[in-house]
């Protein structure tokens, strides 16, 4: 709940609630609307080659961190009552639904040993036990991709008409609509792989250390897919013996219920006028300062406010479709599906490394950091420490040599003032001379 809703979203909340300040300067809001925008594509395209089903969940967080960004920066030109209430509703959304995908994925991680590789998991709504975590998955999933008459259709519908009705920033909205449509597809990606299809699972590494619990201490749950046969257990018994998953209990199918009815319900707030309650001041202060005449763009001719209902919705289908195809139709195992047949050498691996954004990070930025923080540390052992401890040394150095001066002894004395006497003797004698 923290990281879906509170956590990550607070830079948005504050960008929303200094809007006035970004309106002083022209290139601001634009700047944010263009980060945004960038961050939503690049983390989409990451989630897509991803396997890992939490790591897809946070890339997809990172996406619609994009999106709601870029909402809030498209205001710039738009000028219109709800213009960053897009961004906010969206936030509120996305809270819901982005929770109950997490928590499904949680539990699916919990009940097969921590495994989460969609290709190691299949048909998980045909094992017993199962069919509120798949049902609670394809409703956040429905959200995230936008499907229409769910939340996240009408939060993200509210951004991108703004994006297009900016007439200065509209190729943003072309990017978020196609970032719109890539989020379909790598969400029903893992729908389609892990909770539908042919049912085969193979537990995660834990299972060496959950084993001995599984015939005892889950009840019911630790026989629970006795009933399809010995077929399933050969295919999950890659460790040596048969695994038995452990369905969801009571508790987390209780919270992923409430929070798969929350996704739906949240729709309705569509409906409320968002720039008075929401937003509050600083929509109407941002729009009591804005310009009498703004560029308002149109969308194939049309109030893009009016048509993104549609042209989302059948960007949406055709994300969902793509995945429908490659990912379940004709899909016999949970290793393979003919997505595998479009792989593309080089970018799909760079995809999968994250475009290599920590490598280029360790190399451009961490690795000449480090260079110089032992550069600089050297300077300040030996030059800096080396000039402090030498001011320390010289005092001590002089003490040394003037205390067989002070030694206490007679004789010394004597020999010390007969020398005295010569020197000055001497000096005498230059000098007359």
């Amino acid at each position: 709940l923290i990281h879906a809703a509170t956590m990550v979203t607070a830079g948005v909340y504050l960008v929303a609630r200094f809007l006035p300040f970004y309106q002083c300067s022209e290139i601001a809001l634009p700047i944010v609307a263009w980060g945004g925008a960038l961050t939503a594509l690049l983390a989409a395209t990451i989630g897509m080659a991803q396997f890992d089903i939490k790591r897809i969940m946070a890339y997809s967080t990172v996406s619609q961190l994009g999106y709601m960004f870029a909402g809030l920066g498209v205001l710039n030109a738009s000028f219109e009552p709800n213009a960053a209430a897009g961004a906010a509703f969206h936030v509120f959304t996305h809270a819901f639904f982005k929770a109950t995908l997490f928590l499904a994925c949680g539990a699916v991680m919990h009940g097969f040993a921590g495994q989460l590789d969609l290709r190691k998991l299949s048909g998980l709504i045909k094992v017993p036990g199962w069919k509120i975590v798949s049902i609670a998955m394809l409703i956040g999933c429905l959200n995230l991709a936008g499907f229409p008459f769910t939340a996240g259709f009408f939060s993200k519908d509210m951004i991108l008409a703004n994006a297009f009705s900016n007439g200065h920033l509209q190729i943003i909205g072309w990017i978020l609509l196609l970032t719109a449509g890539l989020t379909a597809y790598y969400t029903f990606r893992v729908f389609f792989r892990v909770f539908v299809g042919p049912v085969e699972y193979h537990p995660g590494d834990e299972v060496h250390a959950s084993h001995g619990d599984d015939g005892h201490g889950h009840g019911d749950h630790a026989h629970a897919d006795h009933g399809h046969g010995d077929a399933h257990a050969a295919k999950a018994g890659d460790h040596g013996h048969d695994f038995h998953p452990h369905a969801p209990g009571w508790a987390i199918n209780t919270v992923l219920a409430a929070l798969a009815v929350c996704s739906l319900a949240a729709a309705g707030l569509y409906y409320i006028h968002w720039a008075d309650g929401l937003i509050g001041m600083s929509a109407t202060a941002v729009i009591a300062h804005a310009p009498t005449e703004h560029a308002h763009a149109t969308l194939f001719g049309q109030d893009p406010h009016k048509i993104m209902y549609y042209v989302s919705g059948v960007v949406g289908a055709v994300g969902i479709l793509v995945a429908f195809l490659l990912h379940y139709v004709g899909r016999k195992t949970a290793a393979t599906s003919a997505a595998d047949r479009f792989i593309i050498p080089g970018i799909t691996s760079a995809a999968q490394h994250k475009w290599y954004v920590d490598e280029f990070y360790n190399w451009i930025v961490r690795r000449p950091l480090l260079v110089l923080a032992h550069i600089f540390y050297l300077i300040d052992k030996l030059l800096i420490d080396g000039m402090v401890d030498l001011v320390g040394a010289l005092p001590r150095s002089a003490g040394t040599g003037l205390r067989p001066a002070q030694s206490g002894v007679m004789h010394g004395y004597a020999v010390s003032m007969a020398c005295g006497i010569a020197i000055l003797a001497v000096v005498a004698l230059f000098l007359l001379n």
